[in-house]
């Protein structure tokens, strides 16, 4: 009748949190965010000319670089030596 113990469907485990955004919701934000920030900055770089808008973009793949774990790391790397190598070889004079 009067049973101490509450039924299982009231335990916190068995009740996701209510969350006021999703979690999808919340990183499509965040990523939204840093588009815009790393957009602003190329916008200013690129008004100082395109030796700052470089550095710019260098700073941001190298940062992009560091988050990656270390496999997807070297294979990334890879990829960015072969598309520097294509950028040399359409550019060269």
């Amino acid at each position: 009748m009067n049973d101490p113990h509450p039924p299982p469907t009231t335990a916190p485990w068995n009740n996701p949190p209510e969350r006021k955004k999703t979690l999808r919701r919340k990183r499509a934000e965040k990523l939204a965010r840093r588009a815009e920030h790393w957009g602003a900055r190329l916008a200013e770089a690129r008004a100082e000319g395109p030796d700052m808008e470089a550095a710019v973009a260098f700073d941001r793949l190298r940062g992009e670089l560091d988050k990656l774990p270390a496999t997807a790391r070297e294979r990334a790397y890879e990829d960015v030596v072969q598309a520097l190598e294509h950028i040399r070889e359409t550019h060269a004079q």
